[in-house]
């Protein structure tokens, strides 16, 4: 029960647990009401409007409400995409609750399609009185019955008089009985009052057999009332196979893990990881072998990541992530994928992030955006329509801006790099355009 994570998130990240069928790539950073949706086809590259998300949130900024609907936008999807997607509307209308201790504890995705009809999944979070986390239950919902299934998660507590936990019983779902059943039995036992041995059982058809035992318990950090907070600096572990090993762990001040080592009964190392922290990237090596390096921004969501083997990088590159911030609010955000073929990244989709609820255009309204091209270019880029532009301003990402006299040619001397191009329409509506210049 005993909860190691594999690669702790810096200490900035502002990434909380996110339901299971939630938005996992799109930051709200700045709480944007609406965010703009776009798809690229792979071998074109043409771009699309495919998917409008308005978002509405409580006093605390928190979300509250989520809607993703293309409602009234298939129609100006171009040609290539039709063979590729599903022409019937789709909106998502995802719900959230909190309680008092500032915890989500109820999550709705409700799904409606043409054609199809409804589909809805409920993810839940109960808490003991102690703060320990006692059910994560995942449901279908139809017509008004609930239906639990797989991750569903349920974990019962035997404490003593005193609140500290001896025993739990972890229930796991199970296919073939198709509810839950106990998978797991983890043990504790104290020794003057304080957690001193903990061991953990497999339970398979009924079945009972050790998994592994810990025990000679040192702590980073120590609340038995609440085991999964328990942060063990050193222990000694027994496997189910009889094996005996001295782990060993150290922390910094943000209770991240530093390193880990793994030793053999006769002193020898077999096996140790270090990780290493900087403002935006932690990197973690095992054996002085295998090496993982992850990126993240300022909005605390990873940006990219690589592995290597001694020294060499391995597999295909990961997603590339770019996003946005002005003044703290998000505008863009860009996810690319690599290509094998070509060894170049191709952009796969694309968010734009709008403040001013007066621009958002009406459900079924033909979105005609102004068009900028060539993009990437070299610094001379030229815009269609200009007489209907009033006002040019292009960002760079460090916030730095500049204004354009509106006209159907600007000429940027700004070095290589990406740049937001906003475009502030005479009927007052605002246009995001990301530029790249090379």
């Amino acid at each position: 029960m005993l909860i190691f994570s594999f690669l702790p998130v810096p200490v900035y990240c502002q990434i909380s647990n996110l339901p299971f069928y939630y938005e996992k790539n799109l930051p709200l950073v700045g709480n944007p009401p609406k965010v703009e949706e776009y798809y690229f086809e792979y071998h074109t590259q043409t771009r699309a409007h495919y998917y409008n998300h308005f978002i509405e949130y409580d006093f605390m900024g928190r979300v509250k409400k989520h809607i993703k609907t293309n409602e009234g936008l298939l129609d100006d999807v171009p040609l290539i995409f039709q063979t590729i997607i599903d022409d019937r509307p789709v909106t998502i209308t995802c719900t959230f609750d909190y309680d008092g201790s500032n915890r989500l504890v109820y999550f709705v995705r409700n799904q409606y399609q043409e054609e199809v009809g409804e589909w809805r999944q409920d993810e839940e979070w109960i808490y003991d009185k102690y703060g320990a986390l006692k059910e994560h239950n995942f449901w279908d919902v139809s017509e008004g019955q609930r239906i639990i299934k797989n991750p569903s998660v349920r974990w019962n507590y035997l404490r003593n008089n005193g609140g500290q936990v001896i025993r739990v019983e972890k229930q796991t779902y199970s296919f073939n009985v198709g509810n839950l059943t106990v998978s797991e039995i983890t043990h504790y036992g104290y020794k003057q009052n304080v957690l001193d041995t903990v061991s953990v059982y497999r339970v398979l058809n009924g079945n009972n057999s050790l998994r592994e035992k810990r025990f000679q318990l040192n702590f980073h950090r120590y609340h038995d009332l609440t085991p999964d907070s328990v942060l063990l600096s050193s222990y000694i572990r027994v496997s189910s196979s009889g094996d005996t090993t001295l782990q060993t762990i150290t922390y910094d001040g943000h209770d991240r893990k530093l390193t880990s080592f793994s030793l053999g009964t006769s002193g020898d190392t077999i096996a140790r990881t270090i990780w290493e922290y900087d403002e935006f990237s932690v990197k973690q090596t095992s054996n002085n072998i295998d090496r993982l390096e992850v990126y993240y921004d300022e909005t605390g969501y990873e940006r990219y990541r690589e592995e290597f083997q001694n020294d060499f990088s391995l597999a295909v590159p990961a997603d590339l992530n770019t996003r946005g911030l002005e003044n703290g609010k998000m505008t863009s955000a860009l996810r690319e994928i690599w290509d094998p073929v070509t060894y170049f990244y191709r952009k796969d989709t694309e968010y734009l992030y709008f403040y001013d609820i007066t621009s958002i255009p009406q459900k079924n309204a033909v979105i005609d955006k102004i068009a900028v091209y060539p993009n990437p270019g070299s610094g001379t880029f030229y815009l269609d329509r200009p007489n209907d532009i009033s006002q040019l301003f292009l960002y760079a990402m460090d916030g730095k801006g500049w204004t354009f006299v509106p006209d159907a040619c600007i000429i940027s001397e700004c070095s290589a790099g990406i740049y937001l191009l906003v475009i502030k329409l005479n009927d007052g509506s605002v246009e995001k355009t990301r530029l790249i210049i090379e």
